[in-house]
């Protein structure tokens, strides 16, 4: 089964090496105010999204990665950028939308949840971390996305579903896939990365014919 998969980051460094024979797909990027910009080519300035598509692409290779900018240079985009990112998202025929951010304001928490049941009814499933810094993190947080907590014990193509909180709560590896002669530590990890392993092995589940948890 082609499985395609939306990241919405920072975009993608197309000649990185962990990502040769990936299937890349340029999508847009969205400006501050929500904007759209079509016809970006494939560049990362920050390297978070080239991290995230690599994660992905090791465990699920098959994957179409559909790929759209919300970052530049800094790790922050507009509230405005991430609603358009999630509508335009539902309408390219993805089953998965990897989201590695969020944001810890409960009065964003409505507008999420809209544009969640919108990905939903396209037939996508939205996996993001579930907070940020020790905050609940929108969207993340609510109940029909895969929110995300990370644990370093995990390996990175085994999350596991447990108990925290009074809810059960998948938990994933934050780190990210290994690099020749560079200290795990040196490298990018943390929430967001744990949402790029899950959203591998969910890629990885969808394409061997198997249904999402």
């Amino acid at each position: 089964m082609i499985v395609r998969v939306v990241l919405i980051d920072s975009s993608v460094n197309p000649q990185h090496p962990h990502l040769a024979g990936a299937v890349l797909e340029a999508g847009p990027a969205f400006e501050a105010d929500g904007t759209r910009v079509d016809g970006v080519p494939l560049q990362d300035a920050l390297g978070h999204g080239t991290c995230a598509a690599a994660a992905i692409h090791s465990l699920a290779p098959l994957a179409v990665l559909h790929i759209v900018r919300v970052f530049g240079a800094e790790p922050r985009c507009s509230f405005a950028a991430l609603l358009a990112a999630l509508d335009y998202a539902a309408s390219v025929q993805a089953q998965l939308v990897n989201l590695s951010l969020g944001t810890a304001r409960a009065s964003h928490a409505a507008a999420c949840e809209h544009a969640v049941n919108k990905l939903r009814e396209s037939g996508a499933a939205l996996v993001a971390p579930l907070s940020f810094q020790g905050l609940p993190s929108f969207p993340g947080v609510l109940p029909s996305v895969y929110g995300v907590k990370e644990d370093a014990s995990l390996p990175r193509e085994a999350p596991v579903l447990r108990a925290l909180g009074g809810r059960m709560v998948w938990h994933a590896s934050p780190l990210p896939r290994a690099l020749p002669q560079l200290p795990i530590e040196r490298n990018l990890s943390g929430a967001s990365l744990a949402a790029a392993n899950f959203t591998a092995w969910g890629a990885a589940r969808l394409a061997r014919g198997e249904a999402l948890p």
